[in-house]
């Protein structure tokens, strides 16, 4: 999940720094991101499964702080 919350949109963008790439391939399996480029070049953007997956839970998240 921090590697989807900390996409910035649906952009190609570099993955944040110490994220595996157990975790960038279990995202991409998943259907959450797409992968491009290897080794320091790679990169990543959200797929639109993924852009939605973050939104319910940013919503989600707001909501619970809301209540508190």
């Amino acid at each position: 999940m921090v590697l989807l919350h900390a996409a910035k949109g649906m952009e190609w963008q570099a993955p944040p720094k110490g994220t595996s790439l157990k975790t960038l391939g279990e995202a991409e399996a998943m259907g959450f991101i797409l992968i491009r480029g290897e080794f320091q070049k790679r990169q990543f953007r959200l797929t639109q499964l993924g852009f939605d997956h973050v939104d319910r839970d940013r919503k989600r998240l707001a909501a619970r702080r809301s209540v508190d």
